[in-house]
């Protein structure tokens, strides 16, 4: 099985989360193909190694299955993982005959599609979502994990080198702390309060840089209002490529982040984050958490991880992520 595709159609840091198991020793010298979701080829682009893909858009899927067929015809893999994708993938996968069709058994066109299908019960989270990605794609090769005893690996993103941006915005390397509060609401967050409370006490010693999209105005409206004129506090909300926050990222002091696929990118390009996790099963660091050589989490006390009240995020404690910051 010498061609690969690797099927992940999803948001950024799942994507991350998923990238990095193609690094495994037994996938070495083999042709290996991603098919992503459209607009994150940054993410391959900037990897080290750079992967070869295709993007497609889950939202024109017509045209999207047109253009995997089309793509499979040409590249004839041998065998195919779908990490996570709609109906139509597996579909194509079974009507382009690929020979070894793996995947997540669960919805129903895992079982008709898919000829080397795995049960995993995800929202345990008793694993990382790496791990879970790593046992599939062993169970696709039928490598037993015991034999291999591989760890999974971490994807590594290089930022592009831009004085020029950095420059531009008055920020100097290792001297600004980029606060990231916006997130899509797929778990608990840090009450908007403490994030002010942060900024207030780190802005003494550092330069403080919102980072964000429009997406993100939620949870960045009320910080921007409160720091209105304040030389200290830099906005670059909807202001940054993916690559130039790349360079922001990686020439930070650190990054506060909550559980979005920013907190992913930054620990993937090196940089010191300060990770805030909730304690909700599905939510916990256990399966989420950003795996890089400089990642501190900060969670909660409360040990219910399945009907935990929100206000449990207000155990976090600024001193906690003010004292990690200092010791950086």
């Amino acid at each position: 099985m010498k061609k690969v595709l690797l099927i992940r159609l999803d948001k950024i840091g799942d994507l991350i989360c998923t990238m990095c198991v193609d690094q495994v020793s037994f996938l070495k010298d083999r042709d290996i193909q991603w098919v992503i979701s459209k607009g994150l080829g940054f993410v391959p682009d900037n990897a080290d190694p750079k992967r070869k893909y295709l993007e497609l858009s889950k939202d024109d899927w017509k045209t999207s299955l047109q253009s995997l067929r089309s793509f499979l015809k040409d590249f004839k893999p041998d065998v195919a993982v779908s990490f996570q994708a709609p109906w139509w993938v597996s579909y194509a996968l079974w009507a382009e005959n690929v020979p070894v069709r793996a995947g997540v058994k669960s919805q129903w066109h895992s079982f008709l599609f898919l000829n080397r299908g795995l049960r995993q019960r995800r929202s345990q989270a008793v694993q990382h979502e790496s791990d879970y990605n790593l046992d599939l794609l062993l169970h696709a090769f039928r490598v037993n994990e015991e034999i291999t005893q591989e760890k999974t690996p971490e994807l590594k993103l290089v930022a592009p080198m831009n004085p020029e941006l950095l420059a531009k915005h008055g920020l100097i390397s290792g001297k600004y702390v980029v606060v990231h509060p916006g997130m899509a609401g797929s778990a608990l967050n840090w009450p908007i309060a403490k994030y002010i409370e942060f900024i207030v006490e780190a802005k003494k010693n550092y330069q403080i840089v919102l980072t964000g999209t429009a997406a993100d105005e939620p949870w960045l409206k009320e910080i921007k209002e409160r720091f209105a004129g304040d030389a200290q506090v830099l906005s670059l909300q909807n202001q940054l490529k993916a690559t130039e926050l790349f360079t922001v990222l990686k020439n930070s002091k650190a990054v506060v982040v909550p559980s979005t696929g920013v907190a992913h990118m930054a620990a993937s390009l090196g940089a010191n984050v300060l990770g805030i996790y909730s304690p909700v099963r599905v939510q916990h660091p256990r399966r989420w958490a950003a795996r890089g050589p400089h990642v501190r989490i900060f969670m909660p006390h409360s040990q219910d991880q399945d009907n935990v009240d929100p206000r449990c995020m207000d155990e976090i404690s600024v001193e906690d992520l003010l004292k990690a910051l200092s010791s950086l």
